[in-house]
């Protein structure tokens, strides 16, 4: 489950970059600066699933924390910021966070058998 998870944040980490970058140029382009910062949450909360899915092999649990805070920060800006998409993204963070936590528990059902 753990690579699964690690494949799945890769996967979404570059839509996201690639769709909030030009969310945010597209609020430059037309001087709507809510969606350019829109834009610019949507670039951190890829760079968080990026963290996200590094740390899911070796750290579940500091992924876990990782995609819920990408979660909380896709959610609350979601709708003020015009970048409706950041709800779909919060959504899917909050599934990695549920499957990182199932692979925090296959890690340590795995390090207790190796013993």
């Amino acid at each position: 489950m753990r690579k699964a998870t690690l494949i799945i944040g890769l996967i979404f980490m570059i839509i996201i970059l690639v769709q909030s970058f030009v969310v945010g140029m597209g609020g430059e382009l037309f001087e709507d600066f809510t969606l350019s910062q829109g834009g610019a949450i949507g670039r951190l909360v890829g760079i968080l699933f990026g963290a996200g899915a590094a740390f899911v092999l070796s750290k579940p649990f500091a992924s876990m924390i990782i995609y819920v805070v990408a979660a909380l920060m896709a959610l609350i800006a979601a709708f003020p910021t015009g970048y409706g998409d950041l709800f779909l993204w919060g959504i899917v963070a909050v599934v990695l966070a549920v499957l990182s936590f199932f692979s925090r528990r296959e890690l340590e059902e795995y390090s207790d058998f190796e013993t």
